[in-house]
């Protein structure tokens, strides 16, 4: 596995536990069809597909700049696939990011963006 991979896959747990610190049930973690989803998360009735950018620094801008169109319109038709699989219906639907500023040698700086994106967004 790549340092890069390794950081990622690190990333996704800090992200991961720090939903279920915040009162959200993880519903899947890296859940695949046609393109991946990081963490399928849901609170009460509402479901957010999150999306995990992590950076060792913000040099090129903050992690969650690299949340991209292109990377929009996939997680899109990832979690259009996804809610077509559930046997009950979210009262809410939305697309967050978890953004981690993560220098070397120091502790994680996490962001939690809630509908940092919809559906319909260029």
């Amino acid at each position: 596995m790549t340092n890069k991979r390794k950081v990622g896959a690190e990333a996704e747990r800090i992200a991961t536990s720090f939903l279920r610190a915040h009162g959200y049930e993880i519903e899947a973690v890296n859940w695949r069809k046609s393109y991946e989803i990081d963490i399928i998360t849901r609170k009460g009735k509402a479901l957010a597909f999150v999306e995990v950018k992590c950076s060792r620094s913000e040099l090129f801008g903050p992690p969650e700049f690299r949340v991209n169109k292109t990377k929009r319109q996939r997680l899109a038709v990832a979690a259009s696939e996804y809610l077509s699989e559930l046997d009950w219906e979210p009262d809410e639907i939305r697309f967050d990011v978890i953004s981690i500023l993560w220098p070397k040698g120091k502790s994680p700086d996490i962001t939690h963006i809630e509908g940092a994106f919809f559906l319909d967004s260029d």
